[in-house]
C-alpha cells in the first residue's frame, strides 16, 4: 500500500498546474503534514521541521510538507516556527537577530525538550532535499513578505515553481503584485480566503493551482464556506482546510470537495483516509 501512496504522490507533483489534480470526481485526498509531522518525532529521530523529518514524512507516504520561513540577520531563509528559538532549538531569543553560522551552531530540541543531532535546515537545504518527492507549503512569518521577490528567485532558480505552494493571506497581495509588477519570478501561491468573492479575486489576479478556505476547530461548515469551496472546485482549484482530527468535520469537509487536508496529525489521518476510501 505505501508503494501505491508514494507513487500517487509523485503523480500530483507533475499535475500541479491549475486544474489537474483539482479533485473533481476523485477520490484521493491529499496530507500536508504540519512542521512535517512530530507525534513521534524523539523515536524517530527527527524532530519537527527538519532534514530528517522530512525524509520520515516522505517514507510515510505524506503529499505536502507544510512548513515555516523565518530569514536571519545577514539574510538567509531557515526552517523556524516560534517567534523566539528556545522551544525549538538549544539557542534563545528570535532567529531575525542571529547570523546563519550562530544558526548553524544550535540543535534541535524534540517535543520533550531534549537535544537532537539535527540543525535548523535553511529553506534551500530543504526545498533540494524533498526536490521531486513532495511538495512544500512554507508559511511567511512576520516580515518574510518584505523578501518575496528573493524567496521567488530562489524557487525559482531551483525549478520548484510547481512543488512550493507559499501561503499567506490576503493581506500580503498587493505586495506579492508589486513584485511580480518589479520582475519577481512567478511562483504559486495558496492564498487564504473565507468567501466566494475571495476566491474569485484570487482566480482572477494569480491564477493558483490551489486555495485555502478558512475552517476552525469545531466549526460547523456554514453555508458561504461551503459556497466558496464548491466555486473553487468549480474554477478548477485544490481546496484545502485544516483537520484537526474530527472526522466528522473532515468528512463533511471532504463531501463539499476539499482534496487536501492540513494536519497536525498525519498519521491517524492516513489511516483514517485509507479506510475510508478517499486514497
Amino acid at each position: 500500500m505505501r508503494a501505491i501512496i508514494l507513487t500517487v504522490g509523485t503523480l500530483l507533483l507533475l499535475c500541479s498546474a491549475v486544474g489537474e489534480d483539482s479533485g473533481r470526481g476523485s477520490r484521493y485526498v491529499s496530507i500536508a503534514a504540519h512542521r512535517g509531522g512530530y507525534g513521534n518525532d524523539l523515536e524517530d529521530s527527527a524532530p519537527e521541521n527538519t532534514l530528517a523529518n522530512l525524509e520520515v514524512a516522505i517514507r510515510k507516504g505524506f503529499d505536502v510538507y507544510e512548513t515555516d520561513i523565518r530569514r536571519t540577520r545577514d539574510g538567509v531563509f531557515v526552517i523556524v516556527h516560534d517567534d523566539v528559538l528556545d522551544r525549538e532549538t538549544t539557542g534563545s531569543g528570535p532567529v531575525e537577530e542571529l547570523s546563519i553560522e550562530e544558526v548553524k551552531a544550535l540543535k534541535k530540541r524534540y517535543r520533550n525538550g531534549s537535544a537532537s543531532e539535527s540543525q535548523v535546515a535553511t529553506l534551500e537545504e530543504l526545498l533540494r532535499a524533498g526536490k521531486g518527492r513532495i511538495r512544500f507549503k512554507p508559511d511567511l512569518k512576520p516580515g518574510v513578505i518584505d523578501s518575496f521577490d528573493e524567496l521567488a528567485q530562489l524557487i525559482h532558480d531551483l525549478g520548484m515553481e510547481k512543488e512550493v505552494l507559499i501561503r499567506t493571506g490576503l493581506k500580503d497581495a498587493a505586495k506579492i503584485s508589486k513584485a511580480y509588477a518589479a520582475g519577481a519570478p512567478k511562483i504559486q501561491i495558496m492564498f487564504k480566503v473565507d468567501r466566494v468573492d475571495q476566491v474569485q479575486r484570487v482566480v482572477r489576479e494569480f491564477s493558483p493551482s490551489t486555495i485555502q478556505v478558512n475552517v476552525e476547530k469545531e466549526e460547523a461548515l456554514s453555508a458561504g464556506k461551503r459556497e466558496a469551496i464548491q466555486e473553487a472546485v468549480r474554477l478548477g482549484l485544490v481546496v484545502e482546510t485544516h483537520s484537526y482530527s474530527d472526522f466528522s468535520q473532515l468528512s463533511d469537509l471532504i463531501q463539499a470537495g476539499v482534496r487536501m487536508v492540513h494536519t497536525a496529525n498525519p498519521d491517524a489521518t492516513l489511516t483514517w483516509l485509507q479506510k475510508e476510501g478517499w486514497r
